[in-house]
């Protein structure tokens, strides 16, 4: 099932597009120009990838490659704050309707935590989506 939340909540769990494909492989390819891969195992990786659905399937592609894909701990950070985000969202908005119908109708102060909270999950999701647009993996020293 596929929502406007996926990406926030479910980020490996997105389907692969052909762009995300297109990335893939070219980060494999500078793999090898880099030397972190053999042509073989680059070979036994296109294999992998071409069978791969979800993003969540690439990590057994990109496993040993550093910085392929995100970290998990960027993948975790970005579901948590996203879940908090949306949680605190609904919970203001709902006691923010509720003291407008009891006559206590006042400015939305919500918005003050939501969006400082979005700009969090913002800066979370852009950073993890910059890791599957890129097509180059750099060179640990």
């Amino acid at each position: 099932m596929n929502t406007v939340l996926d990406p926030l909540l479910l980020p490996d769990q997105l389907q692969l597009s052909a762009s995300d494909r297109r990335s893939a492989a070219s980060k494999l390819e500078s793999a090898v120009r880099r030397g972190k891969l053999t042509p073989p195992q680059a070979l036994d990786r296109f294999e992998h990838l071409d069978a791969a659905r979800t993003r969540g399937e690439l990590r057994q592609v990109f496993d040993g490659v550093a910085d392929a894909l995100p970290p998990r701990g960027l993948t975790t950070a970005l579901r948590a704050v996203s879940a908090v985000w949306l949680v605190t969202c609904v919970v203001q908005f709902v006691i923010w309707v509720i003291l407008a119908v009891f006559g206590h109708f006042d400015w939305p102060w919500w918005l003050w935590s939501d969006i400082g909270l979005g700009m969090v999950v913002a800066i979370l999701w852009w950073t993890n989506e910059s890791y599957h647009r890129k097509t180059d993996v750099l060179v640990s020293q």
